[in-house]
């Protein structure tokens, strides 16, 4: 053994409680090393007298009342114990109050749903929505854009060798950026409908 045995290795040697190789490890390093023998030795002697203080306890103690204060200990660590290992308890069924909320968020979402589709479906609402002489037209071409409104139209041309990246939004917006392959520079082009 390269270092001392600690403390905790000592005492348990000196009670007998190590195992076979650690109490052999131990025994070797205390043949070469005196401190350490007088230390286990010490520790020998204190055991002894703690045995033999043991055998007399004050004749005033009462064994029984100090029987049933320990089992009442005992028997609280424990149910304590299993009030903290038990797991949550989660009910699952929802709260009259929760379950009502719910219901009525789910009938509002299916209302909202019915009624919008009904109004899509309906030829009236439609055609006021898409009035075609109102309608701005968005036209996304590999030379750049072109925008149509009542007649009138702007187109956007990219005289690059290379096609133009064209994109046009959802909302009648349009956008289209090319590189001048003579001077490098990006050119980008967005117009949006009003």
């Amino acid at each position: 053994m390269k270092n001392h045995p600690g403390p905790e290795q000592l005492a348990l040697y000196a009670g007998n409680d190590l195992s076979l190789p650690g109490a052999l490890q131990v025994r070797i390093h205390l043949y070469g090393c005196a401190r350490c023998a007088a230390e286990a030795a010490a520790l020998r002697l204190a055991r002894q007298e703690l045995r033999r203080r043991a055998g007399e306890l004050p004749e005033e103690l009462d064994w029984s009342s100090l029987e049933a204060e320990m089992s009442a200990n005992i028997r609280l660590g424990l149910s304590a114990g299993a009030i903290v290992d038990r797991p949550a308890v989660v009910e699952d069924t929802p709260q009259p109050e929760a379950a009502g909320w719910r219901l009525a968020v789910v009938l509002a979402s299916l209302s909202f749903v019915a009624v919008a589709g009904w109004w899509l479906r309906n030829p009236d609402n439609l055609r006021t929505m898409t009035d075609p002489a109102a309608a701005v037209l968005s036209e996304a071409r590999p030379d750049g854009l072109a925008l149509q409104n009542r007649g009138a139209a702007l187109t956007l041309l990219n005289h690059s060798e290379q096609p133009a990246v064209t994109t046009v939004s959802w909302d009648g917006g349009a956008r289209a950026s090319f590189v001048d392959s003579e001077t490098g520079q990006v050119t980008i082009h967005h117009v949006s409908a009003q």
